[in-house]
């Protein structure tokens, strides 16, 4: 018994020694979101970097997103919908501004993540 918790310890040690020197160099880059702890897991959600997101893009949708917030959101919960020719033509103002900007749409449809993500519910 004193033999297997000699072990348990060891390996618990193991583990955590390596895990407490990196969580800092970790928790260093990106600012942080949000933490959720499970047990003894612990997740670190970090603000993903702008690399390699067209920014005039993103502006140009945020312009639109802003004052169409019912549009914004219902894209942002099913971003399928952003292919969806029915879905414009209900919204004609998202179809003209597609129509406007086939670029932001094209750049929509293979990263939907970096337009409609879905804002956070209070308290989160």
């Amino acid at each position: 018994m004193l033999k297997n918790m000699n072990r348990i310890s060891t390996l618990l040690i193991a583990v955590a020694l390596p895990v407490a020197f990196a969580a800092p160099s970790m928790a260093q880059s990106g600012n942080t979101l949000g933490t959720v702890v499970n047990g003894n897991t612990t997740t670190v959600f970090k603000a993903a970097g702008n690399r390699g997101i067209d920014t005039e893009k993103l502006k140009t949708w945020n312009g639109f997103a802003s004052g169409h917030p019912k549009v914004a959101s219902e894209l942002a919960h099913n971003p399928a919908l952003i292919n969806d020719d029915g879905y414009a033509k209900k919204h004609p103002q998202l179809g003209a501004f597609f129509s406007a900007h086939p670029e932001v749409r094209e750049s929509m449809a293979a990263n939907p993540g970096n337009y409609v993500a879905i804002p956070p519910r209070p308290g989160e």
